[in-house]
């Protein structure tokens, strides 16, 4: 067991004070490694509650810089860390929160290479990514290696949390992601933060959540049960627990997929036909993303184009828009799904007008 210095124990002396809480349960804290995926809304609440509580081996993984969109629900950074690297920025905070803490910052991301290798060496991962891609990788090495994962989710005003544990050394009875959803769903099937929205503090309380298990099941302490899935939901101020069971029918994982379709989210290496029209001036580029979106990112082309967000579209307005437009219009959102559906819907009035709409494949963010 590690020996707490005096430092430590006047820091988190109030702690001490727990019923049931004491020098023991803190020092399997500081002994504690604990490998976070992503530094982003729910990494960043997870990783200060983790740090401020005790644990003394933080590693966290994450390839990307601090935007200044980022900061209203990351609350590890501010405006004046823009365009750093997120894991430099956390590894400053997390160290200024406990001076004896060790930060392992890898800026890079998780695959299919290094999953197994990274939670092997845990004895704890908690996923604050937010994409079902990774999501899956990070739950099939958790259950190779049999690492209990701690999950989290979010989106507009509610998230979710749980704790999973299967694989080697996981209890008979415990629980695997795959128990609850076998297969990955499709990248499109939800949108992102950035097309539907996050409340901030909602990140935070479900990141709250997230760090309470992972203190619960490192410290030996209270109820730490694999399979309680926790459902928040922010404008109701409720809180729902559902039990998932173990699947007896279910194969365990044994290795990781070759590809869990992360290399769909990725940009492409030439720029799409589409977009090339519009660079050239033989198209113009229609934006029906919402007005917010387009605050965030853009196509990159000089010449203004038009803007009809999805919520405003009628026939009516479609026709108005369309009006006076010669040749080829290209239909823009943020990842084509919206695009493509515009596209469809809209084909006739744009026939009717002497207009050809296509579809920017991938939207902005596949850019």
């Amino acid at each position: 067991m590690t020996e707490l210095s005096d430092l430590e124990m006047r820091r988190i002396a109030r702690q001490l004070a727990l019923p049931g809480f004491g020098i023991e349960q803190q020092e399997r804290l500081a002994d504690a490694r604990v490998l976070v995926i992503g530094g982003g809304g729910l990494g960043c609440p997870a990783m200060q509650s983790l740090a401020s509580v005790g644990v003394g081996h933080i590693t966290v993984i994450d390839d990307d810089t601090v935007d200044i969109t980022n900061i209203h629900r990351q609350i590890l950074f501010g405006a004046e860390d823009e365009g750093r690297p997120k894991v430099e920025v956390v590894a400053g905070r997390l160290r200024a929160l406990q001076p004896g803490i060790r930060v392992t910052a890898l800026r890079e991301r998780i695959t299919v290479d290094n999953a197994v290798e990274l939670l092997g060496q845990a004895d704890l991962v908690l996923d604050g990514s937010d994409t079902f891609a990774t999501k899956y990788l990070v739950a099939d090495a958790a259950e190779i290696t049999g690492t209990p994962l701690v999950w989290g989710t979010v989106l507009r005003f509610r998230g979710d949390a749980a704790l999973w544990w299967s694989g080697p050394g996981a209890p008979s009875d415990g629980v695997g992601l795959r128990d609850l959803f076998p297969e990955q769903p499709d990248a499109d099937s939800v949108p992102d933060c950035a097309t539907a929205g996050v409340l901030g503090v909602t990140t935070a309380v479900v990141g709250g959540l997230m760090a309470t298990e992972a203190v619960k099941h490192l410290a030996g302490i209270g109820e730490s049960v694999p399979g309680r899935l926790l459902s928040y939901g922010a404008l109701s101020s409720s809180m729902r627990s559902f039990a998932v069971a173990r699947d007896p029918g279910r194969e365990p994982v044994r290795e990781l997929d070759g590809d869990y379709g992360a290399a769909a989210c990725a940009a492409p290496s030439v720029p799409p036909e589409e977009l090339e029209l519009v660079t050239s001036g033989r198209a113009v580029a229609l934006d029906v993303r919402e007005p917010h979106e387009k605050l965030l990112t853009d196509l990159p082309v000089d010449s203004p184009g038009l803007h009809l967000p999805m919520s405003w579209v009628s026939p009516g307005r479609v026709d108005e828009v369309l009006a006076g437009v010669d040749g080829t219009v290209v239909v823009y959102c943020a990842s084509g799904m919206r695009s493509a559906r515009f596209v469809d819907e809209y084909s006739e009035n744009a026939r009717r007008a002497g207009v050809e709409l296509v579809s920017l494949p991938g939207g902005v963010d596949g850019l």
